[in-house]
């Protein structure tokens, strides 16, 4: 299956869709073309006729979508939507026109109406009107809890897991609740990194899918010493082929209730799995180095990514083991991408050396160390930005204050 332009299902239910609108053949017709259609899965509930009286009292309508037919009794029906339109939360509001009028479709969208479909309704408009607003409802749904970030590149030896691990363990040395989720499902390589041999991986999730709860993904989660947990690749390679993207969504959707960030590492292939981790992230870290083949393929992301339209993202580019005194220089690389470098983690062989000989990370054997006063800058890219508490005014400060302001 072509995951380009797929969107994992997660744990969404029924969108629930109101009928307003005087009985007859077209309320009729609208009812049968939406309980036909594939999807959205919808549930119908009748609303109240299009008479004067009840729509003028009718209060905000219990459903997720509202479609009014707009027909006969025009005014009743706009002065409805326009009703509906002041009410916060309030369903999205589809008009339901019987005649293409400009004038009337002018109207229905100043009324408050967020789409406008035709009689007879058409089931492809239908759907498409419904995706539309589904797939709203479920980014807002699941942008609440914690921030996601995914970390991905398409070549190896860019350092996509030693980034992601060191930008978890920065968040931590923060005071942030974090989690790792290792998405490189054949190399693993976030354990190894972090000297774990997790007990338990991914794999117990994988059966439960749409079951799963807050107790069953914590028993699968690996504490590291700094604090940072981990939901570990399969062990063996092939397991790795049974992880889909609805597992990766439903995952996702949960455990950022549970931090207030989580980390995936995407490894260097693009596939169904990562594209469900990013259409669930708040920021998208795209990681290269100062290599020809890295730019090559950096620009490649770019094209591709484009094609999947997740316009809401914007992913960032971060400079890896960087070296200023390098022949393919950062600005050589912006050029080349027609984007900006966001980071730039500079290269220090030894540090990490030691970070491998040692088994101790980062902030442990090197807190003040350009690599992690690089990180730590990379944390504050998606931290909230809070302004600073003003001083406390002080007497001599007022005083100065009294005599600049006469």
């Amino acid at each position: 299956m072509p995951f380009i332009g797929s969107k994992s299902e997660g744990r969404r239910g029924a969108m629930k869709v109101m009928l307003v609108g005087d009985p007859g053949e077209q309320r009729t017709q609208l009812k049968t073309v939406l309980a036909a259609l594939a999807e959205p899965e919808l549930e119908i509930i009748e609303g109240e006729t299009a008479t004067a009286a009840n729509l003028s009292q009718n209060v905000a309508a219990p459903a997720d979508v509202t479609l009014v037919i707009v027909n006969g009794n025009e005014e009743a029906a706009l002065s409805f939507l326009q009703s509906q339109s002041l009410h916060s939360p309030r369903p999205s509001l589809l008009a339901v026109l019987a005649a293409r009028s400009a004038g009337l479709m002018k109207r229905a969208l100043r009324s408050g109406a967020d789409e406008i479909l035709f009689m007879p309704l058409d089931p492809g408009e239908a759907t498409r009107a419904l995706l539309k607003i589904s797939e709203a409802h479920w980014r807002t749904e699941r942008r609440q809890g914690g921030v996601v970030i995914s970390v991905t590149s398409l070549v190896g030896g860019v350092g996509v897991t030693s980034l992601a691990a060191d930008l978890a363990l920065a968040l931590e040395s923060l005071h942030q609740t974090v989690a790792l989720v290792d998405l490189d499902l054949q190399t693993g390589g976030l354990a190894v990194f972090l000297n774990l041999d997790p007990e338990v991986t991914i794999m117990p999730l994988v059966r439960l899918e749409r079951k799963l709860d807050s107790i069953q993904l914590e028993s699968a989660l690996t504490k590291h010493q700094s604090g940072v947990y981990l939901l570990a690749a399969p062990k063996r390679i092939e397991e790795g082929e049974l992880v889909s993207d609805i597992t990766v969504g439903t995952v996702l959707d949960l455990i950022r209730q549970l931090f207030d960030y989580v980390i995936v590492d995407c490894g260097d292939h693009v596939d169904e799995n990562a594209v469900a981790a990013w259409e669930r992230s708040d920021h998208l870290f795209y990681v290269l180095n100062q290599s020809i083949a890295a730019a090559r393929c950096a620009w490649r992301f770019i094209d591709l990514f484009e094609r999947l339209d997740l316009t809401r993202l914007e992913p960032r580019f971060i400079l890896n083991r960087y070296n200023p005194s390098h022949p393919l220089t950062e600005k050589a690389i912006e050029a080349t991408l027609a984007k900006s470098i966001s980071a730039k983690i500079p290269t220090d062989d030894r540090t990490f050396e030691s970070i491998e000989m040692k088994a101790q990370n980062l902030f442990q054997l090197a807190p003040s160390s350009p690599v992690a006063r690089a990180m730590l800058d990379l944390a504050a890219l998606v931290m909230p930005h809070t302004e600073p508490a003003p001083a406390p005014e002080t007497f001599m400060s007022r005083l100065k204050s009294a005599f600049t302001t006469h």
